[in-house]
């Protein structure tokens, strides 16, 4: 959770600057010497959109709109530190209007910067081939050689006709599309690489997507009332297993070689995907598919659309999450898919296992606080607040925690009392503010200068330092008391919605499945537990005993432990009941739920490895 005065101080002054529809931009930087304050802003030029070149990757502009496509631009408003982790407010908008706003690590702000700028970047391309070749044909060579099978556009209209010219549309319609997301996805690390695809790739990939806006706008005219591509019935993301098989099958086209290369890549080498996959593609084959209406979503939910955006806020809200919170997961994840990426790619390698959380003290003056990967140390002599990553161990009678700082690493071990032991005075290498320096912010008022208006802002000036400090006892600092102000109270609410602290002391990360169709995916704040059609939010306990760290799953009257194997699995034995429920339908009174039950065996169940 975001819970510093500093951050929320930020984040208001950002939000008070939305309210009259203005951005910021930083124009030009002077030194911190006897910096002179005009008493009119300087005229300055507007912003130009960020380079897609790699530098952009590692840094973020500010308040200059990331344009993701003709009509979406991301825009990083504000960021600021928290117990030595950085995280950004953005915001969302389509067509002008404002549609999301969130705060997030930086990290992850990056990534999606990275998506929203490829996305960018593969438009253009597109744009500047103008008119497509004439066709794409089997028998021809393509690098790389699986192009070879990519139909040509004739053949994928052909194969869609159905007997109902607006089916046959909505079917054209979306095989285009996860022909070219098939393309992505054979294209491994190229899709996300500076240098892009290989240009064989973007060529057909660019027919594919003419194509597309073609039958697109070719349909919306013949049925103008109920326009074909706004109709998302057989749009399905790469991860669905009912990619390419409902009511489209577009793995008609290909070898099972192919199809076999595009389940390991998707799947990652996931059996249970693979189970799931093997299922539609009986369904499939039996024809049943072919009818918009037959079938039901795996999640159990009677509702037909399957966009990424209905997928992420529907299972939000059937886990118990509010409308804030599950308004910015759709919105958020119909954005990603948008952008051809999959939000957990966006993660990099996922921690599993037993990790630290949440802030101690040491009564001196000193703080640590945890995160999934990372410990910042702050006041220690006049560093800033700097993350050093970690690891945990357990050992016989006892668990440690060794952190990675420079010059030499350090020990904590944990007590049975909770509390945290140092090794004492220690060399801790870091920075310093050794100055300011006076940075021009103009500010917009919908993309345009807004001339005269703006203001100075002060920006630090690092430098390295050694401190040596005291690393001796730390104990679990007492919780905040909750933010009371009618100003910066409902933002903190906020944040802690999307954002859960958790409680502070030892939890667990990751995702784990087991043969008995069990799956746990862990937060700091709770743990989400899948069993076929049924899933529910939990709370949970991690016990250090002895010999052995414990988890508990409170798991209503169906309540199991588990405990953390040295090869990294969880043991346990028995069976649990997973009582969730799923989306039904809407009322005058809300959303309308049904029960969902499924029993699954606990048994070993595995970390999910890779991204």
């Amino acid at each position: 959770m975001v819970q510093t005065t500093e951050l929320r101080g930020d984040i208001v002054k950002k939000l008070q600057t939305c309210g009259t529809q203005s951005t910021p931009q930083p124009q030009h930087a002077e030194p911190s010497a006897a910096p002179t304050e005009p008493s009119a802003a300087p005229k300055t030029s507007a912003p130009s959109r960020p380079s897609t070149g790699t530098s952009a990757q590692q840094t973020l502009q500010l308040n200059a709109p990331y344009h993701c496509n003709s009509s979406t631009t991301l825009t990083v408003t504000s960021c600021a530190q928290q117990v030595g982790k950085e995280y950004c407010e953005i915001e969302l908008e389509q067509n002008g209007k404002l549609v999301f706003k969130d705060v997030d690590l930086r990290a992850q702000v990056l990534a999606g910067v990275k998506s929203c700028m490829t996305q960018a970047a593969s438009s253009q391309a597109t744009q500047a081939a103008g008119k497509p070749v004439a066709t794409i044909a089997n028998g021809k060579s393509f690098n790389p050689p699986y192009l070879n099978e990519m139909p040509s556009v004739g053949r994928v209209k052909e194969a869609m006709k159905t007997s109902d010219p607006r089916e046959t549309a909505l079917r054209q319609i979306w095989v285009f599309y996860e022909l070219a997301e098939v393309i992505r996805v054979l294209s491994g690390n190229r899709e996300f690489a500076r240098t892009g695809m290989l240009p064989d790739e973007e060529k057909i990939i660019g027919e594919y997507q003419v194509a597309q806006y073609k039958v697109g706008q070719d349909a919306d005219k013949a049925f103008p009332n109920n326009k074909p591509s706004e109709d998302l019935t057989y749009h399905f993301n790469r991860w669905d297993t009912k990619f390419g098989f409902k009511g489209i099958n577009i793995w008609q086209f290909f070898s099972e070689d192919l199809q076999s290369q595009f389940t390991q890549i998707i799947g990652k080498d996931n059996a249970q995907y693979a189970a799931l996959r093997g299922e539609q593609k009986r369904i499939a084959a039996q024809g049943v598919s072919a009818d918009a209406q037959a079938g039901t979503p795996s999640s159990g939910s009677p509702f037909i659309r399957n966009d990424p955006g209905t997928l992420a806020a529907r299972r939000c809200v059937e886990l118990g999450g509010n409308a804030l919170e599950c308004v910015g997961k759709g919105l958020w994840g119909g954005f990603m898919d948008m952008a051809g990426v999959n939000p957990d790619e966006m993660k990099g390698s996922e921690t599993s296992g037993v990790i630290m959380n949440g802030p101690y003290t040491s009564g001196a003056g000193m703080t640590v606080s945890f995160g999934a990967e990372n410990v910042s140390i702050n006041g220690c002599g006049k560093l800033v607040p700097a993350d050093h990553a970690y690891t945990v161990t357990k050992k016989p009678n006892q668990l440690l925690i060794n952190v990675k700082s420079a010059p030499n690493s350090f020990v904590f071990s944990m007590g049975n009392d909770g509390k945290l032991s140092g090794p004492g005075p220690i060399d801790i290498d870091g920075q310093i503010i050794s100055g300011y320096r006076r940075v021009w912010m103009q500010r917009y008022h919908n993309g345009v200068e807004v001339p005269g208006d703006g203001y100075w802002d002060n920006q630090p000036i690092y430098a390295p330092k050694t401190e040596r400090c005291t690393i001796a006892t730390f104990a679990q600092a007492p919780t905040p008391p909750p933010d009371k102000s009618p100003l910066t109270g409902p933002i903190t609410s906020a944040i802690e919605t999307m954002m859960p602290s958790g409680p502070t002391g030892l939890r667990m990360a990751g995702h784990y499945t087991g043969q008995g169709g069990l799956a746990l995916e862990f937060a700091v704040d709770a743990v989400i537990l899948d069993c076929g059609a049924a899933h529910v939010k939990q709370s949970y306990a991690v016990d250090n005993t002895s010999n052995q760290i414990l988890i508990t799953v409170k798991n209503s009257a169906s309540a199991f432990t588990v405990a953390l194997q040295p090869n990294g699995t969880l043991a346990g034995s028995g069976s649990t009941d997973v009582a969730g429920r799923v989306v039904t339908g809407s009322n005058g009174n809300g959303i309308t739920y049904a029960a969902r039950n499924a029993r699954c065996a606990i048994g070993i169940l595995t970390a999910k490895t890779g991204n």
